[in-house]
């Protein structure tokens, strides 16, 4: 993130924790239903691998991960493991108790967690957060919150695009770099 102000890039150095939405962060925002073969309602929804690697890097630097969603999705669950997410919270619109919740259990405050939205329920945790953060495609009410607004759009590289914000601010990008004889 080359125009990150140096007060962002402070922010952002300090992060321990970054937790998000699902649908339309970690996701596009789309759900494919589909009957299975015993006429249950099967969800489906997509994910951007390089997303999922950047947060694979978060938690091998020490940055511990989640998510708190408004819908219950076993295939979320199974994917937060992929990705060494450290809290799973589901089911829940009304996010601010999960997250104080979580960063109890953390060890962490406000100015130390990130979260990412795209709508009108993230929008509290958005203020709250030290970096609140908008995916491109969010909500106009919940750009305007944010401290921090992404060039992509969710499920399609914006976790990418923070996670190596995150990393570069606290040095650890062009490591990442080296190791994969990228630099």
């Amino acid at each position: 993130m080359k125009n990150a102000t140096p007060a962002l890039r402070q922010r952002l150095r300090r992060l321990k924790l970054v937790l998000m939405d699902v649908d339309g962060v970690l996701t596009d925002g789309k759900i494919y239903h589909l009957m299975d073969g015993k006429g249950e309602l099967v969800e489906f929804k997509g994910v951007d691998t390089q997303d999922g690697m950047g947060l694979v890097w978060l938690s091998m630097h020490g940055i511990k991960t989640g998510v708190i969603s408004g819908r219950t999705s076993d295939g979320l669950a199974a994917r937060a493991r992929m990705l060494r997410m450290s809290f799973v919270v589901q089911g829940t619109v009304e996010k601010v108790p999960a997250w104080e919740r979580i960063l109890r259990e953390a060890g962490v405050k406000d100015e130390e967690a990130a979260f990412v939205g795209d709508d009108l329920t993230d929008l509290p945790l958005i203020r709250r957060a030290g970096v609140g953060v908008a995916v491109a495609n969010a909500r106009p009410e919940v750009k305007k919150g944010a401290r921090l607004v992404l060039k992509s759009a969710g499920g399609a590289g914006a976790l990418r695009e923070l996670s190596e914000a995150i990393l570069a601010a606290r040095g650890d990008w062009k490591a990442i770099l080296r190791q994969y004889g990228a630099s």
